[in-house]
């Protein structure tokens, strides 16, 4: 939950309470996709369906068309599914000091998350 001076995440055992006016230094850090290994294996097997059928011409055409055609949505689902498990955190300097972790969410909350918060930041009064 974020507000004009507060952030208030859930953590395991409870909640921790940032105050706004106690952070600065934002930064941002996107957890890389992982790599999907187990496609290289599907999409040769489909090459080379599709090597072989090339010479054998026939019924084998067709087949070779729709291995290769399951292997690429085979693919897109795996790599959709990789970006919805990613993350990213907030991060920010605590009084001038440590950098510390503000929250992680995954991508698809965490864009939503970082919009409140700079709504937040634009409705504080500067005090400087």
């Amino acid at each position: 939950m974020i507000t004009h001076d507060r952030i208030r995440v859930r953590r395991s055992g409870g909640w921790q309470v940032w105050v706004l006016a106690d952070l600065d230094g934002w930064g941002v850090m996107h957890q890389a996709l992982p790599p999907a290994t187990g496609m290289w294996s599907l999409g040769s097997s489909a090459v080379l369906v599709g090597l072989l059928a090339f010479q054998m011409r026939g019924w084998v055409v067709p087949v070779a068309i729709v291995l290769f055609a399951v292997a690429l949505m085979v693919a897109y689902w795996e790599r959709r599914r990789a970006r919805s498990r990613s993350c990213s955190q907030l991060w920010a300097s605590y009084k001038g000091g440590d950098e510390v972790v503000i929250f992680e969410l995954p991508r698809s909350q965490f864009e939503t998350a970082v919009r409140g918060l700079v709504r937040a930041l634009q409705q504080r009064p500067d005090t400087e």
